[in-house]
């Protein structure tokens, strides 16, 4: 359920990768503009042809087994569309390691992950055509009273326009439960009945990624039609294009009559899918020859096999630019977000679950699309290093490339320019307002500096740590990456930034106390100064002076344990996702039982004082110790990882 834009409902590995893609948006117009949207550049006419059959064989025989080997994943399926009609479809590698079943496009399905939102939009976009629904009214005129998002900001409702561009300012919410309690899960519709998002920015303003928005969109569809979403997603989308395999459900349960790939982790290990609530937001499964079909009707202006499911002018809703932050940045559609700008402009879906990935691209221009799904994570460390260049970003990148290539961009440093109004720190907008998942912005944020050599110095861990140089107009390019960079300036001062790998999510500016480096920071000096008190357990005296000891020592160390497991889940995406989204209270307790163990130390150190223990050295350092576990507790509350905040 991730954004790069992409993003499907997913476990950690989704929600991180998901939420660290972004979106481009320059000071030359605020980034919350959400109409009138500017066309996009237009294409060169005639710069490249669709593929040949023969081309994109060889591209399915040669580079993508080629990439395979480079990622170290278990298998990839792949299935590619032009000219009116699917000219090639291919797998390398095994449907499952366990038992070495060779993957082959003609017999196994996949689960589609967040691509399922594009499915979702089409069934919203037939009842607008239908008059059953207005994009651009309050969505809570077609919700009863218990599934209602709140009136945080007057006279400024969410929209189905805001929740099929990912701009309704909704905390991130998602759930993931254990597919073996079935007394622990819930449908859709109890899920939406018991959770409500918080609202933290105005809708339009910016972009955050939100499987809670399209699973709420997928609801109104129920709603409005009558019928449960599953069903009418089958009986007026899928069945129309002939999309026979491909079904909407819970993964476990579809995998009974589906032969569907395993999903591994990195290690290798099988990986039964969790139970997801929000189904409209990710929860499907499709096959190549299916996703074949749903490129080929999008290409078409909404037909299929001479049938229709989607006017043409609804295909542009989808396909085009509804929502963007510069007119040269990559921009959001309705269940689809931009790869590239044009000429031969990208526009298509992602998505990720534990172990799976998958994504389609259409080079509408070309007439040309193409759909990958692998079953696996990646195993090479070099090709793996960035959760957004894994091996199905790699084929989607190097297909575009091979097809539709596009040129360098070329830039220089600018030394006479002033560059601080950018430098700072920069959190997700894809954040949850509450809970212990509040952690992923210790980890999803960038930092900007001014390298005083008229370039930006740019550092995050999901961001390319290298040197920006100017483009104007409040943009940039990484001198490497090639990646561009987009500022959103008000009253002399960045607000925002979006990279242009995804327009699903940005980053907008924290202050210095909110800012994951300070928090960094203040942790690693206080652990510092709590790892000193350790020493007091090794002479620790007669009688109170005992007790004072073991207290300090044990809120030390009860402060430590609680950051070693974080830095051990950061380590293991697959833990953090049991830990963080399995509501664990692994990472709450040993910080819960820090705050009696500090306030004792301050208790005992006032009788240090009073009774005169050891010296003034000792009695000064004791003293500092129960500051040093609050600093680091600060911290901890601030990111719910004290019981029971968490």
């Amino acid at each position: 359920m991730r954004p790069h834009p992409l993003t499907a409902g997913t476990r950690l590995a989704t929600a991180l990768a998901l939420a660290s893609v972004l979106a481009t948006c320059p000071g030359a117009a605020h980034a919350g503009t959400s109409a009138p949207m500017s066309e996009p550049t237009a294409p060169l006419p005639g710069a490249f042809a669709a593929p040949t059959p023969e081309a994109a064989r060889e591209f399915i025989d040669t580079r993508v087994p080629a990439l395979l080997a480079d990622h170290g994943a278990p298998g990839i399926l792949v299935t590619v569309v032009a000219d009116g009609e699917m000219v090639a479809s291919g797998s390398h590698g095994v449907a499952d390691l366990a038992d070495g079943t060779p993957l082959d496009e003609q017999v196994h399905g996949f689960p589609t992950a967040s691509v399922a939102k594009s499915f979702t939009a089409v069934a919203v976009l037939q009842l607008a055509e239908q008059g059953l629904l207005d994009l651009h009214e309050d969505v809570n005129t077609y919700l009863s009273e218990e599934y209602r998002l709140p009136d945080t900001h007057p006279e400024e409702p969410v929209t189905l326009h805001h929740l099929l561009t990912h701009t309704p300012g909704l905390d991130e919410r998602t759930s993931f439960e254990d597919p073996d309690d079935p007394d622990g899960q819930r449908d859709l519709e109890e899920f939406l009945r018991q959770v409500t998002p918080e609202r933290i920015f105005a809708p339009g303003e910016y972009s955050a990624y939100s499987n809670y928005g399209t699973g709420l969109a997928g609801f109104v569809v129920q709603e409005v039609s009558g019928v449960p979403f599953e069903d009418y997603v089958v009986q007026n989308v899928f069945e129309p294009l002939g999309m026979a395999d491909s079904e909407f459900g819970q993964l476990h349960e579809l995998g009974e009559h589906h032969t569907l790939v395993t999903a591994h982790t990195a290690d290798g290990s099988a990986i039964v899918q969790d139970h997801i609530p929000l189904v409209p937001a990710g929860g499907a499964v499709t096959t190549t020859a299916d996703m074949g079909r749903f490129m080929l009707a999008l290409l078409n202006g909404g037909e299929g096999d001479g049938t229709r499911v989607l006017s043409e002018e609804s295909v542009e809703l989808m396909l085009g630019r509804r929502f963007e932050h510069h007119p040269d940045a990559t921009a959001m559609g309705y269940g689809t977000y931009e790869w590239r700008t044009g000429p031969s402009r990208a526009v298509g879906h992602g998505g990720d679950l534990n172990g799976l990935h998958t994504g389609y691209l259409l080079l509408p221009e070309q007439d040309t699309g193409i759909f990958v799904a692998v079953n696996g994570d990646d195993t090479d460390p070099e090709a793996g290093a960035s959760p957004l260049h894994d091996l199905r970003f790699s084929v989607l990148h190097d297909f575009a490339e091979e097809f539709a290539p596009t040129d360098p961009i070329t830039a220089e440093a600018d030394p006479g320019a002033d560059l601080g109004l950018y430098a700072g720190s920069y959190i997700t907008t894809r954040r949850p307002a509450e809970g212990a998942l509040r952690l992923l912005t210790l980890f999803d944020n960038i930092t900007v500096r001014d390298a005083g050599d008229g370039t930006l110095r740019l550092s995050g861990l999901l961001a390319p740590n290298e040197r920006l140089l100017p483009l104007g107009d409040h943009v940039f390019v990484g001198e490497e990456s090639q990646e561009r960079l987009f500022f959103d300036v008000q009253d002399g001062r960045s607000t925002i930034l979006y990279l242009d790998l995804n327009p699903t999510s940005g980053y907008d500016r924290t202050s210095v106390v909110e800012s994951p480096t300070t928090h960094l920071v203040v942790l690693a000096a206080s652990l510092l100064f709590l790892l000193t008190g350790l020493v007091q357990l090794w002479r620790p005296g007669p009688g109170a002076r005992s007790v004072a000891v073991v207290f300090a020592s044990l809120t030390a160390v009860a402060c430590l344990s609680g950051t070693g497991l974080v830095v051990y889940a950061l380590a293991d995406q697959n833990r953090m996702a049991d830990w963080l989204l399995g509501a664990s209270s692994v990472l709450t307790v040993p910080f819960a039982l820090a705050v009696p163990g500090a306030l004792a130390t301050v208790v005992l150190a006032g009788s240090a004082w009073r009774g005169n223990w050891w010296g003034t050295v000792r009695r000064v350092h004791y003293s500092l110790l129960p500051l040093a576990a609050f600093l680091a507790l600060a911290v901890a509350i601030h990111y719910h990882l004290v019981w029971p905040l968490g």
